[in-house]
């Protein structure tokens, strides 16, 4: 179990230097506009994320998910080095895609790995995660220092290679699954079909995104209107300190929560959290309760991913429970990049309340798809369906 643990914080120290301070080297150091800036996050982004679900049918394909990952490592750390070198829009636009290609792609397959040998051995995935929740604030907070200390723009980048070389180093050694587990492997034409044919999965992807890709799409948002509340920079840097403070004991407790309650019930908790938070930031103008309200992003992301994975592990055959994993990591976030473009149009048209407003009739329909899961007449997970 401990390699896992090095495995997430030597991910997530790369993961919080890189997604905290690529947009500011791109604008600052670059140069570039902020149109510029926004196509370099996004559309490479949106491309990388259609890729997730590739490789975790490769990796299921080849029945090979360390090797897959490793690759997916190697050819990341190969294009953060030539970022690096690199100053030209078009150029960092094409680097950009082919680094998204294979990096995003390491958490969900990582996750894949990790969450099949906890299922097996019956450990908590929770306790495993929140190291890497942990090292991506302290990693997002050193690596500022680092750069003013040492006043070089590209830190973030080093951070990140470093990163992903002790990643290609751990990788090989994690813990696998028992031979039984890894020897069947999937028919293309007969098994994937049977996926999209799961009512269970689909039910839980739709969940997802009612919660999940909900509260990731506010973000892009949120600091915006904090600021319009009369907050300053220093709240707004705050903000992911709320949002994480609740998420380091919510995916550590999300596991016996969800063997006490159910799913249902806990999803059900997840999902009055983010009303809560809808509701206040519809009505409030205080910086400060505004902030407390974020809190609950926490504490819904962190039990959605608890219980989906659980769940996913239960009612997906394990020959495809990697292609099941990363076909949920694309839809969420498809799903929350659509739900971005979404909010951008209602702000201009009826201004920032209407999503809020429009988050508070969407985290109500998850109390529509809940009910639906609770119906499922599957007998070796009765337990996981307690009715609210």
């Amino acid at each position: 179990m401990s390699k896992f643990y090095i495995k997430y914080l030597a991910l997530f120290i790369g993961l919080g230097a890189y997604n905290t301070f690529l947009p500011v080297y791109l604008e600052n150091s670059l140069g570039f506009t902020s149109s510029q800036v926004g196509v370099i996050v996004s559309i490479p982004s949106i491309l990388g994320i259609i890729f997730v679900p590739i490789w975790g049918l490769l990796s299921d394909l080849l029945s090979k998910q360390k090797t897959v990952l490793w690759i997916n490592i190697f050819i990341s750390l190969l294009c953060a080095w030539i970022y690096t070198i690199t100053n030209s829009f078009i150029s960092i636009f094409v680097i950009a895609i082919f680094l998204e290609m294979f990096r995003n792609s390491i958490l969900p397959l990582t996750d894949s790995i990790t969450t099949s040998y906890c299922e097996e051995k019956n450990e908590n995935y929770g306790k495993i995660r929140v190291v890497g929740s942990m090292f991506f604030a302290i990693s997002s907070f050193l690596c500022g220092q680092l750069i003013r200390i040492t006043n070089n723009d590209l830190m973030f980048f080093y951070v990140f290679m470093v990163s992903m070389i002790g990643c290609l180093f751990i990788t090989p050694y994690l813990p696998s699954l028992s031979s039984k587990d890894t020897e069947e492997k999937i028919n293309l034409k007969e098994d994937l079909p049977l996926l999209f044919k799961n009512k269970s999965y689909l039910l839980i992807l739709m969940c997802g995104v009612c919660v999940t890709s909900l509260t990731e799409a506010m973000m892009a948002f949120q600091g915006i209107h904090l600021m319009n509340l009369g907050a300053g920079s220093d709240l707004v840097g705050l903000l992911t300190v709320f949002m994480v403070i609740p998420e380091l004991y919510f995916m550590v407790k999300s596991k016996s929560l969800l063997e006490k309650y159910g799913l249902v019930k806990v999803i059900s908790f997840a999902s009055i959290a983010l009303i809560v938070r809808w509701v206040v930031y519809l009505f409030t103008s205080n910086p400060w309760i505004f902030m407390i309200a974020t809190s609950m992003h926490g504490i819904a992301v962190s039990i959605m991913t608890i219980c989906a994975f659980d769940f996913i592990a239960k009612v997906v055959d394990k020959k495809l429970y990697t292609t099941s994993m990363t076909v949920y990591t694309f839809t969420i976030g498809i799903s929350y990049s659509l739900m971005k473009l979404l909010y951008g149009g209602l702000i201009d048209t009826l201004g920032i309340k209407s999503i809020f407003i429009f988050s508070i009739f969407a985290s109500l329909f998850s109390f529509v798809i809940l009910n639906w899961i609770s119906r499922l007449d599957i007998a070796q997970n009765k337990k996981h369906f307690k009715t609210v």
